[in-house]
C-alpha cells in the first residue's frame, strides 16, 4: 500500500550497506504513482519503503537523537513545509548523523528546498527558471520539448556511474528542471549530470519577457548544473536534482533515453549500495623479528600493512589501487611512502597493501597515517600513535662509517707526532757541529 504504509512486503536483504530503511516525502500520498518504477526498484533491492505525504505533520527524522530513516527522498519540492516542520537544519543533521539524502527540485522549488542545497553549496537559479536547449531535447511525435534537455553525462564521476560509463552508453539522459551552480573547487562535490555546449538557463513560458522569449541568465554550457552528488567527511553521501520529473514515470519510460539506468546507478551510489570503500584491519612490526614493541627506536626498520576492501554488486570485492600512501606525522609528515598491494592473499574479499618503512632519525610521538581520499569512494582514515625512542647509551654503533675520515686523520697526526719525538731524540748531531760547539765552549 502507498498510503503511508510500508512497501515491499517480501522481506529481501538489503543492499546497502548502512541499512535499510528509506523515507520517501512525495506533495501527497496519490502523488506516489507517479513514481511507480523509482519505488518498485528501491523495494526490489530490499529497501522497506515508507511513503509519507509532505503535510504528514507526524514525520519525523529522528527522535532523541536516534534516527529513525537510514535514507531520506524528498520528492515535493514545492512544499513550504515538510512533516513534523522539518527545516534545512534537521535535514543537515540527519546527514551528519549518517543519514543519506536524495532532494529533488523544480522550477517552483521553495525556499526550504533552496537553503537545503546551499548548506552543501549548491546554488539553484531563480525560482521560474528552467534549464533550455534548442540543439538537444527530447522529440516524440515529431514534437519537441525545448525545456525537457538531453544533458551531459560528466568523465569525473566514473565510480558513480560505472556502469553506464562503461557501457559507453549514447542514449541521453533526459532532464526537464531548473539549473543550479556548483563549486567546481570542492572536492566533496561531483557534478555527475551537466548541460550541453548549448544549454542555458531561463525563464521560460509564463515567466518569459515582453517579447516572448526566454530571457537567459549568465548560467549555460556544462557550467549548467542539472544532478550533482555530495559525500561528507563521515561518508554519508547526499544527492541534489534540479528535475524531480527525472524520477517520474514518464522520464523513466522514455525508451529513447537512459534516465532508468542513470537514476538506478545514482540511486546506488547515494544509497550506499556501490563505491564503498571501507578498511578491515591493518598492522606494523619490525621487519627484523615481526614482533610490535611497545615503541619503536629511531631508524627502525618496519612493516607497514593495511587491509582494503570495496562494496558493489551486493557483496564485498578486494580493493585495487596503485595510489594508497602511508604517512609518519609529527606536525608534519617525515615520512610518506605509497604502498603496495601484495600479489598473494588469503582473503577473497580484502586486498593487503604493504611497506617497507625506515623510521626518521628522530625521536617524539608519531601519528601513522592512511588518508585515502578518492572522488566517488568513502573516505577511508586510519591513525595510530607509536612512539619512536632514542637509542639507549649501549645501543648506539661503536665506530660510525661517516667518521672514518676522521679516525684516519687523527691515527695520521699521532704517527706523525712520535715520528717526529723518537727522531728528534734518536737522530745523533753531526760530529763537525759538535766539536765547533766544543771550541766556542
Amino acid at each position: 500500500m502507498l498510503g503511508g504504509a510500508w512497501l515491499g512486503a517480501v522481506v529481501v536483504e538489503a543492499r546497502s550497506v548502512s541499512g535499510d530503511r528509506v523515507l520517501v516525502l512525495v506533495p501527497k500520498v496519490e502523488a506516489a504513482k507517479q513514481y511507480s518504477q523509482l519505488l518498485g526498484s528501491l523495494a526490489d533491492r530490499g529497501f522497506d519503503v515508507a511513503v509519507r505525504a509532505a503535510t504528514n505533520t507526524s514525520v519525523l527524522l529522528q527522535v532523541d537523537g536516534v534516527r529513525l530513516y537510514d535514507h531520506a527522498i524528498v520528492l515535493s519540492p514545492e512544499s513550504k513545509k515538510l512533516g513534523g516542520s522539518l527545516t534545512a537544519n534537521d535535514f543537515a543533521r540527519f546527514v551528519e548523523d549518517g543519514g543519506n539524502l536524495i532532494a529533488a527540485a523544480s522550477s517552483k522549488l521553495s525556499e526550504l528546498q533552496r537553503k537545503l542545497a546551499s548548506r552543501f553549496g549548491i546554488e539553484y537559479e531563480k525560482r521560474g527558471t528552467t534549464a533550455i536547449d534548442h540543439s538537444s531535447h527530447l522529440r516524440v511525435d515529431n514534437a519537441s520539448d525545448h525545456t525537457t534537455v538531453a544533458a551531459r553525462m560528466s568523465g569525473t564521476a566514473v565510480p558513480v556511474l560505472s556502469a553506464l560509463l562503461a557501457r559507453a552508453q549514447t542514449s541521453p539522459v533526459y532532464f526537464k528542471g531548473i539549473a543550479h551552480k556548483y563549486e567546481s573547487t570542492n572536492p566533496m562535490m561531483v557534478p555527475v549530470l551537466t548541460g550541453s555546449r548549448t544549454t542555458y538557463s531561463a525563464a521560460f513560458g509564463a515567466d518569459t519577457n515582453e517579447g516572448g522569449s526566454p530571457s537567459p541568465s549568465s548560467l549555460s554550457g556544462r557550467a549548467v548544473g542539472l544532478v550533482s552528488v555530495f559525500q561528507a567527511r563521515n561518508n554519508a553521501r547526499v544527492a541534489f536534482s534540479g528535475s524531480v520529473a527525472l524520477f517520474s514515470d514518464e522520464l523513466l519510460s522514455q525508451k529513447s533515453g537512459a534516465n532508468k539506468q542513470f537514476v538506478t546507478e545514482m540511486s546506488k551510489w547515494t544509497l550506499q549500495e556501490k563505491a564503498v570503500l571501507r578498511e578491515t584491519g591493518h598492522r606494523h612490526y619490525l621487519s627484523s623479528t615481526g614482533e610490535q614493541p611497545e615503541h619503536y627506536r629511531v631508524s627502525n626498520e618496519i612493516v607497514y600493512e593495511v587491509d582494503l576492501a570495496v562494496y558493489h554488486d551486493n557483496s564485498w570485492h578486494p580493493y585495487s589501487a596503485n595510489d594508497v600512501q602511508f604517512e609518519a606525522i609529527m606536525l608534519d609528515p617525515y615520512i610518506r611512502a605509497t604502498l603496495n598491494r601484495t600479489e598473494h592473499t588469503e582473503s577473497k574479499t580484502t586486498a593487503t597493501y604493504r611497506g617497507d618503512i625506515k623510521l626518521p632519525d628522530r625521536y617524539g610521538t608519531f601519528t601513522f597515517r592512511v588518508n585515502y581520499k578518492r572522488t566517488g569512494y568513502s573516505n577511508v582514515d586510519v591513525r595510530d600513535t607509536v612512539g619512536i625512542w632514542p637509542l639507549r647509551h649501549d645501543e648506539y654503533p661503536r665506530f660510525l662509517t661517516a667518521a672514518y675520515p676522521y679516525y684516519t686523520g687523527s691515527f695520521v697526526m699521532a704517527v706523525g707526532f712520535l715520528a717526529l719525538c723518537a727522531s728528534w731524540l734518536w737522530t745523533a748531531e753531526p760530529k763537525s757541529k759538535a766539536a765547533a760547539k766544543a771550541k766556542s765552549s
